[in-house]
């Protein structure tokens, strides 16, 4: 992919982050880096870091560009947000870096799979537009992720999704699709399908050796693959809009995207 041009207001605010001792680098990905944004979307800068930044370092970085922001956020990764005098939003996400080279080892190296997403988290990585990498560290990590996906890892997130999608499971995600129907319960419906199509997506990234983007606009970045079951998003698209609905066939069009799934898997 070829990197977009740099905002110089990015490029500034990343070389400041740079400046505190404890940046080993800092990437722009997300939406905006990747092509795919909308007015919607803000501009995430990953900061990885060696030890914890503290907040009022943090804070003196973004007290000098912020019109508005709000610090320390810990609902998922630590994050800041803030909003500039221009009206645009920003995300800093704050990594470890020894807590990168784990997760990193964990899949690349040891072939360890999860249920949907298994390798969103590499996705970020090897996606990230550098802006600062004083001692190249990340540079030498996106080389590590952009070696050939590991067929190791293919199997094993066949291996980990497959069962749950349906057949040969007691309790997998398409019982307790059929469950959440009988017991006329739409938030569990919503739920199950949405695992399911987690895991559904697990495999087919997997299969076309690419890392799974994440939960945002995944039909692009299907749409982007080499090779994908028949109708696959055809199918994604009917199957999330009957994901509320208790009356609709949605058991019998998983049961038909099942059967794809399986003879596209069998023919690669």
């Amino acid at each position: 992919m070829n990197a977009p041009a740099i905002p110089a207001f990015l490029q500034e605010a990343a070389t400041a982050f740079g400046q505190t001792e404890k940046v080993e680098a800092v990437a722009w990905c997300g939406s905006s880096a990747m092509g795919k944004a909308d007015r919607h979307s803000d501009y995430d800068l990953y900061v990885y870091t060696r030890f914890p930044v503290p907040l009022e370092q943090r804070a003196a970085v973004i007290a000098e560009r912020a019109k508005e922001s709000q610090l320390d956020n810990l609902f998922w990764e630590l994050e800041d947000e803030w909003i500039d005098q221009s009206g645009r939003h920003f995300n800093a996400m704050y990594r470890a870096c020894d807590y990168v080279l784990a997760e990193i080892e964990e899949r690349l190296d040891r072939h360890t799979a999860q249920l949907g997403y298994t390798t969103a988290y590499c996705f970020s990585v090897a996606n990230g537009f550098i802006l600062y990498d004083a001692r190249g560290w990340l540079r030498s990590v996106q080389e590590r992720l952009r070696q050939p996906f590991p067929a190791g890892l293919v199997r094993s997130i066949i291996a980990r999704n497959r069962p749950v999608l349906g057949v040969g499971m007691l309790s997998c995600y398409f019982a307790q699709i059929r469950a959440a129907i009988t017991r006329r319960d739409p938030i569990s419906l919503n739920h199950r399908t949405a695992v399911w199509i987690a895991s559904y997506t697990d495999i087919v990234f997997a299969i076309n050796r690419r890392y799974h983007p994440g939960e945002k606009r995944v039909l692009s970045y299907l749409a982007d693959l080499p090779s994908l079951p028949a109708n696959a998003l055809e199918d994604l698209v009917h199957l999330c809009a009957m994901a509320g609905r208790l009356d609709s066939p949605i058991a019998e069009h998983i049961t038909t995207m099942l059967g794809r799934l399986d003879e596209w898997i069998a023919g690669k």
